[in-house]
């Protein structure tokens, strides 16, 4: 019954599609412009009862559990090329309930030393393209968020197949926010949030060194800072988290995230490991995801270019602690959905029509420690189907 009412709800938003592609304009000045974009289209289904009578704000910050259909997002970008290697870029995101710009950066290539520069605001230099609509758990967390940054990438190349790869980072810390673990927004993780100025801005630094040769990719990083005083420690940490205040120095300032990740690729397979620990004040988080994915010809009966099939599995824990007692310390408890651990399983279909049309069918198995005995878990696996236009 779930798969047919996402089935027809996406077949009703086709009629709204027509196909396109970027548009490059000459301006007054002789400079050339490329305008293009990109829209998600979406049907979700959660578990757990909608409506009124279900909603407990104590412990579930409901926003619709209903099946519905929304605009995840569309997204209008400029390309403004000073010359052959030096070029700018804008994106403006929409969604249902806001306008703003998304990502703005200049980016300067050097051909003679391979490297990149790149400066403005856009992911950390260690964020991966994703294949499926959902995030990995890790991603998320630590590098979805947008960051205001310089920072310079060098690859070298190491024999015929092969590269090193080095790169440093200065940025404006992210503030510690909130975002989705997937599609829902009832159960809230804390994450390396957007950008955004506060009062008691700090710095991050960040280094990352890698290879990659014959399909097979390491790469390693570390960030390090402080915290945002006193918004990360006293807004985001003391208030979001109870025993945060019995856990040692709460005026702690501590902050890094340092990880790596693994991937090989041959043929249409895809396989990627990646694992990160950060230190934010008391807080210690852990995180990693495996995820392995295919992209074949489509067959010929469904008259598209290809198909991708993507199995993901993740967590993401906030590590105990001890007390001068010996005495184990955990954080969660069920009223704060930013103390749960979480485990995610992630299972997607994507069908590309052509260059510009993919067809995303994704259901997410969720499983969260909530800290309480009488309710160990919630209900929120997630189905998704989606319409994503490129132009």
């Amino acid at each position: 019954m779930k798969l047919t009412k996402i089935t027809l709800g996406v077949l009703s938003l086709l009629p709204l599609l027509m196909f396109g592609q970027g548009i490059t304009v000459s301006t007054d000045s002789g400079l050339d412009v490329v305008l293009g974009g990109e829209v998600e289209l979406e049907f979700i289904d959660v578990e757990g009862a909608g409506g009124f009578d279900n909603q407990d704000l104590t412990y579930q910050k409901v926003r619709n559990r209903s099946p519905h259909m929304r605009i995840d997002m569309a997204v209008l970008s400029a390309r403004v090329n000073y010359s052959e290697n030096l070029y700018y870029q804008i994106e403006f995101r929409f969604d249902d309930e806001s306008a703003y710009v998304d990502k703005q950066y200049a980016r300067l290539n050097v051909p003679s030393i391979n490297t990149k520069f790149e400066m403005g605001k856009n992911r950390p230099f260690v964020s991966r393209k994703r294949q499926s609509e959902g995030y990995p758990l890790a991603g998320t967390a630590f590098w979805k968020g947008r960051e205001a940054h310089i920072n310079g990438e060098t690859k070298i190349k190491l024999g015929e197949n092969g590269r090193l790869i080095g790169g440093l980072s200065f940025a404006m810390k992210r503030p510690l926010g909130t975002d989705d673990a997937a599609e829902d927004k009832s159960f809230k993780m804390m994450v390396y949030d957007d950008y955004e100025p506060k009062n008691g801005q700090t710095f991050e630094y960040g280094v990352k060194a890698g290879v990659d040769i014959a399909g097979v990719s390491l790469l390693g990083w570390y960030f390090m800072g402080e915290l945002i005083d006193d918004w990360d420690w006293k807004a985001s940490l003391k208030q979001s988290l109870a025993p945060y205040s019995n856990m040692g120095d709460e005026t702690d300032r501590t902050h890094y995230w340092m990880g790596g990740r693994a991937g090989y690729k041959i043929a249409g397979l895809n396989v990627v490991g990646e694992y990160i620990q950060a230190q934010d004040g008391l807080l210690t988080r852990e995180s990693a995801y495996g995820e392995a994915s295919y992209s074949m010809k489509a067959p010929s009966f469904l008259n598209a270019k290809g198909i991708t099939f993507l199995g993901r599995q993740g967590f993401l824990n906030l590590k105990s602690k001890e007390n001068a007692a010996g005495e184990e310390l955990k954080w969660a408890y069920l009223s704060e959905a930013m103390s749960w651990d979480r485990q995610m399983t992630t299972l997607s279909a994507m069908l590309e029509i052509n260059d510009n049309l993919t067809l995303k069918f994704e259901h997410y198995i969720l499983d969260e420690t909530t800290g309480s005995d009488e309710q160990t878990s919630v209900d929120d696996d997630q189905s998704l189907m989606q319409i994503n236009f490129r132009f």
